[in-house]
């Protein structure tokens, strides 16, 4: 059934965005937060060559398919990630509580935030992860250092921005215990429509632009 194989895949690319969390909150941790805006990079990396199915990486190509096919699809993909970053938070609080509370204290820090900037930093990761995911799909056989070269300079570049990726919200609130609540769903929920804001107009307008 292609419901329950999409939802695996994007359960796959949860998991894979958690390890990058995990390695990001290990690296915070140790004071080595760019060290770990780096190797956070790893996860996207393994989603793009195994083609596993994440969220920030399907939103910009909603307004080129049908509504009713693509929207259902975007939020299996949703709930697929989220469901990969919950056990792999969970599985982070039990073995490694220090790194849970490394995640409390990103996340307090979090909520802190008025709700519009929240979705203005999901719509500027949104446009980084789009620019990441298209060129890594790009044609360019014969450079093909150059699909990897986006993907550790934007996802970098988007952790020392700030800027909010929905998916390791997911697995960053999970771990800290936090994602059950409602000012936690409501944080994602957030995130996720600003990281579809950014995407989507970013990839329209480039569309019009460059023919």
């Amino acid at each position: 059934m292609k419901f329950v194989k999409n939802l695996f895949s994007a359960v796959l690319a949860g998991i894979m965005i958690s390890f990058g969390g995990g390695v990001y909150l290990a690296c915070v941790a140790a004071e080595k937060a760019p060290l770990g805006a780096f190797l956070f990079s790893l996860g996207l990396t393994v989603i793009l060559m195994q083609g596993f199915l994440l969220f920030t990486g399907k939103t910009a190509y909603l307004l080129e398919n049908k509504a009713t096919e693509y929207v259902p699809f975007l939020l299996t993909i949703w709930l697929g990630n989220i469901l990969g970053c919950m056990l792999m938070g969970l599985l982070t609080s039990l073995a490694k509580p220090a790194m849970a509370v490394t995640a409390m204290t990103l996340c307090t820090a979090k909520l802190t935030q008025q709700w519009w900037q929240t979705i203005i930093l999901g719509a500027l990761c949104g446009i980084l992860v789009y620019i990441a995911v298209d060129n890594f799909k790009s044609d360019d056989d014969k450079k093909p250092l150059h699909k990897y070269l986006l993907v550790f300079t934007c996802v970098p570049a988007f952790i020392l921005c700030g800027f909010e990726h929905s998916v390791a919200d997911m697995y960053y609130f999970a771990a800290a215990g936090s994602l059950y609540s409602v000012k936690g769903i409501v944080y994602i929920l957030l995130v996720s429509v600003g990281n579809l804001i950014g995407a989507v107009v970013f990839h329209t307008v480039k569309k019009a632009v460059i023919k």
